[in-house]
């Protein structure tokens, strides 16, 4: 579904993304692993179209989408939830759903639908619909943030951090969630400093360090890996 190729991004002078080569198949759910400042956010906002790419490639469905403004992504179904949720604070719980399905014809078009779906998935979300957002506790938010991603019907869900900031009980609670999703055929790309949870509902993963990709491979060789045992898990 997904193919970047030699991919290098510079933020002015500062060389950020060395060469990353990275693929996610259909219905694949894959992490993207690194501490803070390693460039998993850069990787995000380039396949979104928000950053551009110094050199390298962006497939999607095997066309290439490297030159296409992110409007244009988003209605291919490339679509990202950003590190901080980013909701619209003094708008409601539904009309920040609402919005969701408002960047693609098709999801616009079976919204209603869709906010059925989001609410049975989410019921908390029914019962805040006249909340404004920012009311909600950290928790609510990720789960509005989620939401409002599902409404645009995602061929690709791209993930900055879903657990930053949250307790422990709810992590566990997003990522059960993010594991129905996936069993149910959403393809996720995931960016995390949360290795083992992370890894715990990921097919396969990628190690970024400095902007560049070090160890790559299936989730139960990543947790085996004596240098990732060191690094991210302090075993």
């Amino acid at each position: 579904m997904l193919r970047i190729e030699n991919l290098n991004v510079s933020y002015g002078i500062v060389h950020v993304l060395h060469e990353v080569n990275l693929h996610v198949k259909d219905g694949e759910c894959v992490a993207l692993l690194g501490s803070n400042g390693a460039g998993k956010t850069t990787v995000l906002k380039t396949v979104s179209g928000l950053l551009k790419a110094s050199t390298g490639n962006i497939f999607f469905h095997n066309e290439p989408v490297t030159g296409l403004p992110p409007s244009r992504r988003v209605e291919l179904g490339i679509i990202q939830i950003p590190e901080g949720c980013k909701l619209f604070p003094f708008m409601t719980v539904t009309e920040n759903l609402l919005i969701g399905a408002s960047g693609r014809r098709e999801a616009w078009k079976t919204k209603k639908a869709s906010l059925k779906r989001v609410c049975e998935l989410f019921p908390i979300l029914k019962e805040r619909g006249n909340l404004q957002a920012r009311l909600l506790s950290g928790g609510e938010r990720q789960m509005l943030a989620l939401g409002r991603a599902l409404m645009s019907q995602p061929n690709l869900l791209m993930m900055d951090e879903p657990s930053t900031g949250l307790a422990p009980k709810t992590v566990m609670d997003l990522y059960a969630t993010l594991k129905t999703l996936h069993d149910g055929g959403v393809t996720v790309l995931l960016a995390e400093q949360n290795v083992q949870q992370a890894l715990g509902i990921a097919t396969r993963g990628y190690v970024l360090e400095n902007g560049h990709i070090v160890i790559e491979g299936a989730s139960t060789e990543l947790l085996a890996s004596d240098h990732v045992k060191k690094a991210y898990i302090g075993l």
